[in-house]
């Protein structure tokens, strides 16, 4: 498989500064996935054999280069590239994987780290099931700001579960028929300590708002919307970020990688705050 890297430059005339020519977005991101399906070649149809976890290295020499492979990766999107793209060419390739699998996309500037499967500019480190994972887990906190819940603080800690799932009450019943397991829950106001001036921001969470999800693989915890958290069924879910910035989670299956200091808003009136605690 050819580099996206290694393609042939441009003919420029003499006094002008050359550049190195980057691919199509999609042609890089197809070239990835293609040598992970390559390199995977010996899982594919094999039953006994379930992958955990992946880590994609890509070797980058120049700022392009690095942004390049950073827009086909979704490094600002966590999530997409894996449930979008690679997921379900994995599937389609009978490669089996395990239900809380990671997927981790890493830039290096100088080589391939070593016991890694290589070619060209491209890495990828396979973890198996039931393979130590050289990530430590990490416990945060859920710090309530706006709105009532069961508890001012909820201590999120991956060595008892690895997903946490955000609603109000706590096991309200969907339209589907599915009664959903809240783990950080807003009181309704049909159940008992609901207070109407406290708990106004609580009308306004989903039963089915968010979910977090911590990836042992790489010690991220990332946040996502759940179905009843999108704006087609009215509800809002974004973040205001440490670093001053806000996004929106829009779209179901992608995800904002979660920051120390980060500020949830769920329904534009409950507001959560995310913390890490150190060991």
């Amino acid at each position: 498989m050819k580099n996206i890297f290694s393609r042939t430059k441009k003919e420029i005339p003499a006094g002008d500064k050359a550049t190195p020519f980057i691919p199509a977005t999609r042609a890089a991101r197809e070239a990835i996935i293609g040598f992970i399906i390559q390199s995977l070649q010996p899982y594919i149809d094999e039953k006994g054999l379930v992958i955990a976890g992946l880590d994609f290295y890509i070797v980058c020499s120049n700022h392009q280069q690095e942004e390049a492979a950073r827009v086909a990766l979704y490094a600002d999107k966590p999530g997409l590239f894996k449930t979008e793209h690679l997921e379900r060419t994995l599937a389609n390739h009978f490669i089996e994987l395990t239900p809380g699998w990671f997927f981790e996309g890493h830039i290096v500037k100088d080589q391939l780290p070593e016991n890694c499967m290589q070619k060209g500019h491209y890495g990828l480190r396979v973890t198996g099931a039931g393979e130590p994972v050289t990530k430590h887990y990490e416990k945060a906190c859920i710090e309530v700001l706006a709105g009532q819940t069961e508890h001012r603080e909820y201590i999120l800690d991956p060595g008892r579960q690895l997903k946490f799932y955000i609603g109000r009450s706590r096991s309200p019943q969907l339209s589907s028929g599915k009664i959903q397991q809240n783990d950080i829950v807003f009181l309704s106001r049909d159940e008992a300590g609901f207070d109407e001036l406290t708990g106004s921001p609580n009308l306004r969470v989903s039963r089915n708002h968010a979910c977090i999800v911590y990836e042992p693989g790489t010690g991220r915890y990332l946040l996502y919307p759940d179905k009843g958290g999108l704006p087609d069924n009215g509800n809002k879910l974004k973040v205001h970020t440490a670093n001053e910035s806000v996004k929106w989670l829009n779209i179901y299956g992608v995800a904002h990688w979660l920051c120390d200091g980060d500020q949830v808003e769920l329904g534009g009136e409950a507001i959560l705050r995310f913390r890490l605690l150190t060991s």
